[in-house]
């Protein structure tokens, strides 16, 4: 088992990515705690799990109640292990029709989120003797995606937050790494999966050739939180199936003889 006797927090990890990469990190051995603002949903999914997972409600828009999570984490479990950022939130509207509003609550949930959860588990991370913290990202940070500024913005300023935490926390034996998923077939995309024109556009466009699965992404949280990516810090890991590259398939371009 990979991550044998470690603790990790999974925040948004009720549904979707994060309760995959719940069930992936419990079967190599972890202790799982979900932190998710859906208290019910994360509490059903501890249960599933059984014994060696819990649930605690938190907003992670909201400092005071991050902070409030980790000290009951502390207080009831013990320094933790390994961090996953993941809870993340989407407005779909043009760049005009992004309200202040709207734009303050994407850059609150998406990067200040991941901030002060850093903040708040860090001392735990250095009291463990190190650790790992990994950032759930996206591919709209490397191609932009039309009507999703405040989104597109806040996971870009991610990336950049990813690599100013694995310089500054390197020196406490903390690796900060992301992922960047591209399009995956979870609750968060449900309504373009559904939809077969867009469901059958989007999967050719990439080099598989089918939407991402969220297991693609816990094999991936998985491995960067396991010593098998010791020499690994400030790093994002793109698992998109391709899709940056999919308009330009070899067997759509005139090959030359050998």
């Amino acid at each position: 088992m990979k991550l044998k006797d470690k603790i990790a927090v999974v925040t948004g990890g009720a549904s979707g990515i994060g309760e995959s990469i719940c069930k992936a990190y419990s079967q190599e051995g972890a202790k799982v705690i979900i932190a998710d603002i859906n208290a019910e949903a994360a509490s059903k999914l501890a249960q599933e799990i059984g014994s060696n997972s819990c649930s605690y409600e938190v907003d992670i828009s909201n400092r005071s109640s991050v902070i409030k999570m980790a000290k009951q984490v502390t207080s009831e479990h013990g320094d933790i292990n390994i961090l996953v950022n993941n809870a993340g939130a989407r407005i779909i509207k043009g760049f005009m029709q992004h309200s202040a509003d709207d734009w303050d609550q994407m850059l609150a949930i998406n990067l200040s989120g991941p901030f002060h959860c850093s903040q708040a588990f860090v001392p735990n991370l250095i009291r463990s003797g190190g650790g790992v913290i990994i950032n759930l990202c996206s591919i709209a940070s490397y191609i932009g995606r039309p009507n999703r500024c405040g989104y597109v913005a806040a996971k870009s300023g991610l990336i950049g937050l990813t690599r100013a935490m694995a310089i500054d926390l390197s020196l406490k034996k903390i690796r900060v790494n992301a992922i960047s998923p591209g399009m995956i077939a979870s609750p968060f995309n449900q309504s373009f999966a559904e939809a077969e024109e867009t469901s059958d556009t989007w999967a050719s466009e990439n080099l598989i050739g089918r939407w991402g699965a969220p297991d693609d992404i816990a094999g991936a949280a998985v491995f960067l939180a396991s010593d098998d990516s010791e020499f690994i810090t400030g790093s994002d890991i793109k698992v998109e199936g391709g899709w940056l590259y999919g308009r330009a398939r070899a067997g759509e371009v005139p090959m030359w003889d050998s």
